[in-house]
């Protein structure tokens, strides 16, 4: 009998080689629910433009049902085939009925808002994988009924989500229809989040998830790392600009193909961030801000003030990471953000409507194809084409605009935009090797206790709980470097890498850049 230990290089070998072989074949991802009816494509894995259709039809129980936006869907990871879908409020099968448990995934008053209960804002909704054992994360952020009263019926201009739930689905009950066997469990509260902007990325171990999900108003993003035993965080972090505004029905967070870069543009602020990610610990670095162009030349007649092109909408990275699309309500924009002379860098993909101004909805949130096309989502859903950007990696005219490529004929409700999906054939980081965390590493951070800019040059900038509490800072072997009951620590004369900040027993891991 042969005795066998993984130490950590062999189990990182281990991991890396099982989410190889798992992410080559991994069809989570092959089809997308598009609109009304649950319209559809369905990918093969090539670079052919996906078959579409559509699932449920007048005769279905459920067929005025919509899927506006906020919409998101899973497939087996093996065979493709089709096994949730989600309207950001109720959970559905591919026979277009409610599982059991699904309906209400929200607080009653925003459930009843609309006569049939869905969310209309993109990126609303997100299902992620629970291990492999067949169950499912359904993740939404939400707003609970007292903070509804207090912001939305009063029509005051500021529309927050204030909650995040987490929905666990059992897709082996009810022979494979699935059932959500735990319902409502928050992970996040009594924060102003932004109505948009919420996406997922593989953890480097290939296994886990990290799930990033941005706060309303000021730079502020929370972060969760999704595994199949639980849900860790939140993790914050801040950063001083953007301040994005109260503008929030509009927007769109991103990640590059390779995972390396995250990116995200929103509302009425005419700013792009973007960052470097890590995959080992979830954090944001070397945060960029760029402007975005505005044109407001296309159709006289509509322009006041530029207001026909003040909304940005969605955004999206080119397969190669070399450019990232811009939309706003009227037109589409492409940025090679490594050009350091801007007039060179943007260029106009397309100025004005794609079709005429009675049929044109607006261009909405993005999304990158298995096909490694950009498929270009709409404000609204009377009409059955997208336009696409079928080369996203060349430059300029060369990228493609397509007019109205992508159509499903035979939709019996219009299209609205792509669903907010993860890409499920990124796998483990071999270039990085970094191990799972174990408990006292996901706890060192909590929202009771945040700190930023992170990583800093100059100085950390602390909240906390207590604000008046003893602030320590300890280097990378646990001796104290600093004490002080000041919001603020100046490092910068301190050698660079990594520390650990102590305040009320909670701790942070720090960077000095």
């Amino acid at each position: 009998m042969v005795s066998l230990q993984l130490n950590k290089n062999s189990l990182w070998l281990f991991l890396l080689f099982l989410s190889t072989f798992c992410n080559a074949q991994n069809k989570s991802g092959y089809t997308w629910i598009v609109g009304n009816n649950a319209s559809f494509g369905k990918f093969d894995g090539s670079l052919n433009r996906p078959i579409t259709g559509s699932l449920y039809y007048p005769s279905s129980p459920n067929y005025a049902y919509a899927f506006t936006g906020g919409h998101s869907n899973i497939c087996d990871s093996t065979t493709g085939k089709l096994l949730l879908l989600c309207n950001g409020m109720q959970l559905f099968d591919t026979l277009g009925n409610i599982i059991e448990n699904g309906d209400t995934l929200v607080p009653l008053k925003i459930y009843k808002k609309d006569i049939y209960p869905n969310t209309s804002f993109s990126q609303g909704s997100i299902i992620l994988p629970k291990g492999n054992n067949g169950q499912y994360y359904v993740i939404i952020p939400t707003v609970t009924d007292s903070v509804y009263d207090a912001y939305w019926t009063n029509n005051n201009g500021k529309y927050p989500y204030n909650e995040i739930l987490v929905h666990t689905v059992d897709m082996n009950a009810n022979g494979g229809l699935g059932k959500v066997i735990e319902k409502n469990k928050v992970i996040l509260n009594n924060v102003d989040l932004s109505l948009t902007m919420m996406q997922a990325c593989r953890h480097s171990n290939g296994v886990d998830w990290w799930l990033l999900k941005q706060g309303l108003d000021s730079n502020i993003v929370y972060r969760f790392l999704v595994t199949k035993d639980s849900i860790y965080g939140a993790f914050i972090q801040k950063f001083y600009q953007p301040n994005w505004g109260y503008y929030v029905s509009t927007g769109q967070s991103c990640f590059s193909k390779d995972g390396k870069k995250y990116a995200l543009v929103h509302g009425k602020s005419n700013k792009l961030f973007m960052a470097d990610f890590d995959r080992c610990t979830g954090e944001l670095s070397n945060p960029k801000i760029y402007t975005i162009p505005i044109d407001s030349s296309g159709t006289p007649q509509l322009d006041i003030n530029g207001y026909r092109d003040s909304l940005v909408c969605g955004g999206c990275f080119s397969p190669n990471g070399n450019y990232f699309y811009v939309t706003r309500r009227y037109n589409i924009y492409q940025f090679e953000y490594n050009e350091p002379d801007s007039n060179l860098a943007w260029y106009h993909v397309k100025q004005g409507m794609d079709t005429t101004w009675g049929n044109f909805e607006y261009y909405g949130s993005l999304r990158l194809g298995i096909d490694n096309r950009i498929y270009i989502g709409k404000g609204g859903g009377s009409f059955k084409q997208f336009s696409v950007i079928d080369y996203p990696d060349n430059k300029g005219s060369a990228c493609g605009f397509c007019r109205k490529c992508f159509r499903v004929d035979n939709a019996y409700g219009g299209l609205n935009t792509p669903p907010n999906i993860p890409d499920f054939n990124l796998g483990a980081d071999s270039s990085k090797p970094c191990y799972p965390l174990n408990n006292y590493e996901l706890q060192i951070t909590n929202y009771e206790l945040e700190v930023y800019p992170n990583p800093s040059t100059n100085k950390f900038y602390i909240n906390s709980k207590n604000p008046n509490s003893k602030k320590e800072l300890f280097n990378s072997i646990g001796q104290l470097i600093i004490s002080t009951k000041e919001s603020e620590i100046d490092v910068s004369r301190m050698p660079r890498g990594m520390y650990y900040l102590k305040v009320n027993n909670k701790i942070r891991k720090v960077i000095i850049d």
